[in-house]
């Protein structure tokens, strides 16, 4: 991503916190000042907000997915798009085939 490319991304991101959007899950991708937002927000109301502080961006996917509540001591939770703790994601893509 060039300068002018995250210029761009940080000027979006801005205008997502402007209007209360949390942009976590929302993956904000810009080349050649092409925009593409992809990702979920846990409401109707957020999605809604989203696509009018971003409207002009090129393609919009943002659909709607309850948040998941915090499951284990260290209060990360599990990840919106697994369901699993970074931990046990991270064992699961390195484990080895036993046969």
């Amino acid at each position: 991503m060039n300068d002018r490319d995250e210029l761009i991304r940080g000027k979006l991101l801005d205008r997502l916190t402007a209007v209360g959007v949390d942009a976590r899950n929302l993956a904000v991708e810009v080349v050649a000042g092409a925009v593409t937002v992809s990702g979920t927000v846990p409401t109707d109301e957020a999605r809604d907000k989203a696509m009018e502080a971003l409207i002009g961006a090129h393609t919009l996917e943002i659909s709607v997915r309850s948040v998941a509540p915090v499951d284990n001591t260290d209060g990360r939770g599990r990840s919106p798009m697994t369901g699993t703790s970074a931990d046990s994601a991270y064992e699961s893509r390195h484990q080895t085939d036993p046969t």
